[in-house]
């Protein structure tokens, strides 16, 4: 798997997690401190990448990132 392959994976997973922990965030109504979700979602796409680059299965993700690699 290329290198600018995986960075894109790693941003479409990033900004999917960072959506999920965002609208948890939301409804917590503050009471967690942002930057929690942020790191969260770090660590959640960079273990995703790993996973995905492991498993050599394509997904739809995979479609999304070659879109995204595009742009790069």
């Amino acid at each position: 798997m290329k290198t600018k392959h995986k960075i894109a994976l790693f941003i479409v997973y990033f900004i999917l997690f960072l959506t999920i922990t965002a609208m948890i965030d939301y409804y917590a109504y503050d009471i967690i401190n942002p930057w929690i979700f942020v790191v969260l979602s770090l660590i959640a796409s960079l273990w995703a990448v790993k996973a995905h680059s492991k498993s050599h299965q394509k997904s739809k993700i995979d479609e999304w990132s070659k879109e995204v690699e595009e742009i790069l």
